[in-house]
């Protein structure tokens, strides 16, 4: 099993989940970068598979303590390598070595930031998947792969309203930010090849599209303070009177310990070959930011925000708060824009598919409403993450 995006927020969970769900005679090899944020770049093959060996083990007996006798975890593999560069920054022995024994690809690798210029985000989310599906191709003449497990996301819905069916896509609809145009111009690509489409033989895929992924339903513990944790952090500050935003605004979240689960028990069923899943809240078990908001202020201690339509907000109140702020309260203003859209969501992910496809596994969707209460006072407990929380373990 080759899996990429190990080190990050749902790569990890996902990683934990093969290690403990998986025969221990199939390996899981993770594509890691052998390099280290703000040093100098390795020079040599051997330095690269060094530190990228380094990044793993530190990630499991971060995630997954494990001891390193334990056969479970012996089976976990490091290869140094790039989705962005070609062939996945490998050289032409280890790449054919890597496709001869690749049976299933899980790819999460992906840059999830909103603001990132279109070109430098189309590098990791369009070409690294199209490098990927190389790999895919590749194995697949090999004669012994058997899925490509793509995950996606549902917002490539980008600025559709209403009810979002799980076949949907190309539906010319706009998009809020090169995040979600660029995952969708790479689903496009996992389509193409899953349909056969191009010159190449069908690849049997399944594509998975979470929602907004949050902490565990049970204990609220999250490895990433990341997307919707940035308001809800801001707002426990008391930072944020005004929200730009409907209160019947859709939020639709979905916990990580779902999300892997899901995948997991759909990866197994042949029938899901060539399915595209919403793993999300849906319209029956999502919340809205109305009440949301209502939970989280009572559990920060601060008062209720007054809720103003976008419009409103942008023409009169964002610009007087510009004047009228400075410093980090400013800025704050400013980094909170690329959240405003995601304030008054009305996409609703339909997850008939999902329910069905599910049902014998005895896997069901949480409702955001159960469990909302729960994320926030781990935030609390945990003061967003600085510190560890006795009643939170790990695992």
């Amino acid at each position: 099993m080759l899996l990429t995006g190990a080190t990050g927020f749902l790569g990890r969970e996902i990683l934990w989940q093969l290690i403990t769900s998986l025969p221990v005679d199939h390996d899981i090899l993770c594509l890691v970068r052998g390099e280290r944020a703000g040093a100098p770049p390795p020079v040599t093959a051997e330095e690269r598979s060094l530190l990228a060996e380094s990044r793993l083990r530190a990630l499991l007996d971060e995630e997954a303590p494990l001891p390193a006798s334990d056969p479970r975890r012996a089976r976990v593999f490091a290869l140094a390598g790039d989705i962005t560069r070609p062939h996945l920054g490998l050289d032409a022995a280890t790449f054919s070595a890597v496709a001869a024994r690749t049976a299933a690809v899980y790819h999460g690798a992906a840059t999830v930031r909103f603001d990132l210029p279109l070109a430098e985000a189309r590098v990791t989310n369009v070409e690294g998947t199209r490098e990927i599906l190389g790999l895919c191709r590749a194995a697949q003449q090999h004669g012994s792969f058997s899925r490509l497990h793509y995950i996606g996301t549902a917002y490539v819905a980008g600025t559709r309203r209403g009810r979002i069916l799980e076949d949907d896509l190309d539906c010319g609809q706009g998009f809020h930010n090169t995040y979600e145009q660029t995952k969708f111009e790479a689903e496009k690509l996992v389509r193409a090849a899953m349909s056969g489409s191009t010159s190449e033989s069908p690849l049997p895929v399944t594509i998975y599209r979470p929602s907004i992924v949050v902490g565990d339903s049970s204990s609220g513990r999250t490895s990433s303070f990341k997307v919707m944790y940035w308001p809800l952090k801001v707002f426990a500050r008391g930072l944020i009177p005004v929200v730009p935003a409907s209160r019947a605004g859709i939020v639709d979240l979905v916990p990580v310990d779902f999300v892997v689960k899901a995948i997991v028990a759909l990866g197994r069923l042949d029938a899901a070959v060539g399915k595209t899943y919403h793993l999300a809240a849906g319209p029956e078990r999502s919340t809205t930011i109305g009440a949301a908001m209502d939970v989280a202020a009572e559990v920060f201690g601060v008062y209720k925000p007054l809720f103003m339509p976008i419009e409103t907000y942008e023409r009169w109140v964002r610009p007087l708060l510009r004047f009228v702020l400075r410093g980090k309260r400013r800025k704050t203003l400013e980094t909170g824009r690329i959240y405003v859209p995601y304030f008054s969501h009305g996409a609703a992910f339909d997850t008939s598919q999902t329910r069905r496809d599910l049902a014998a596994s005895g896997l069901e969707i949480p409702d955001v409403r159960q469990y909302f209460l729960t994320l926030l006072r781990y935030c609390v407990d945990s003061d967003w993450g600085k510190k560890p929380v006795a009643n939170h373990p790990n695992r």
